[in-house]
């Protein structure tokens, strides 16, 4: 049996599969993440004691912030910043009793939706996360192999913004379309504002970074997903045609995920089958 563990800044996900190369994968547990490291491993921990009744035979993990360089542990998350430099993956290693692997939870919803969702036929091509943070990862290739590696795509600057963000900078992207930075300003979540205003400033801000993902890394289509892309009515209805207006020329493909909020679980059991040397941390 594969573990596979999805934690994003507000929700952490447990599946296990028996097949690396299905994308059926049974959801055995699911919780808020705690901001804590210490009491989000114990919770993690105890799961894992639970289906260690079965011999596991890899663990993979997708966690929304940027992962250090050898991949044991989170380099920087602005969303979980008590995670940073913590020995992550030794430590559910030991317990776990077998190999564990770690990646942002975007290279994991990349990895999945080209494994099984609509990203399949394209070589150049991105996924985009917009939900408690805005995240993207990039597929590029190298010799003929296939790389997977994320970006600070909702830390991009925006000429005329004048929002503190999270990660320190004034201006990101992520301070109009994070939805923690949503909920620390208006004190309710994302899908409670119903002001037209404010979806209209989202939507345009979220082209504009779409534009700029395309045009930095010449993907051919990218996958969106992401609590707040997948549940908005008004981004659903308006963002294709705000991205078109500001393309001159070769409009990206933009697809809402196949594979929806299940993604990054999914991809991280792909991570499992994926060479360590296709990811770029």
């Amino acid at each position: 049996m594969y573990l596979a563990i999805d934690i994003g800044g507000s929700t952490t996900r447990v599946g296990c599969t028996s097949d690396l190369h299905s994308s059926r994968i049974e959801l055995i547990e699911q919780f808020p993440t705690h901001h804590i490291f210490a009491v989000q491993m114990k919770t993690l921990l105890g799961v894992l004691a639970a289906v260690r009744r079965e011999p596991l035979v890899g663990v993979g993990i997708s966690l929304g912030g940027h992962i250090a360089s050898d991949g044991l542990s989170v380099r920087d998350a602005a969303n979980l910043r008590d995670y940073e430099g913590k020995p992550l993956v030794a430590l559910l290693q030991e317990a776990a009793g077998c190999p564990v692997r770690l990646a942002h939870d975007t290279v994991c919803g990349l990895l999945a939706e080209k494994s099984f969702g609509a990203l399949a036929p394209f070589d150049l091509c991105a996924y985009l996360t917009v939900s408690t943070g805005t995240g993207a990862a990039i597929q590029l290739r190298k010799a003929g192999q296939a790389l997977a590696v994320s970006i600070e795509m909702g830390h991009q600057l925006l000429a005329g913004n004048t929002r503190p963000c999270l990660c320190g900078q004034v201006g990101c992207l992520e301070t109009i379309t994070g939805g923690r930075q949503i909920a620390l300003r208006f004190g309710r979540e994302a899908a409670q504002i119903d002001d037209i205003t404010f979806w209209q400033e989202f939507t345009e801000a979220l082209a504009l970074g779409i534009l700029n993902l395309a045009r930095l890394t010449r993907a051919e289509a990218i996958a969106i997903s992401g609590g707040i892309a997948l549940n908005v009515p008004y981004l659903r209805e308006h963002l294709p045609g705000s991205v078109a207006v500001l393309c001159a020329r070769d409009v990206p493909q933009l697809f809402w995920s196949q594979l929806g909020q299940t993604a990054p679980l999914l991809g991280a059991a792909v991570l499992l089958d994926t060479p360590e040397a296709a990811i770029i941390h």
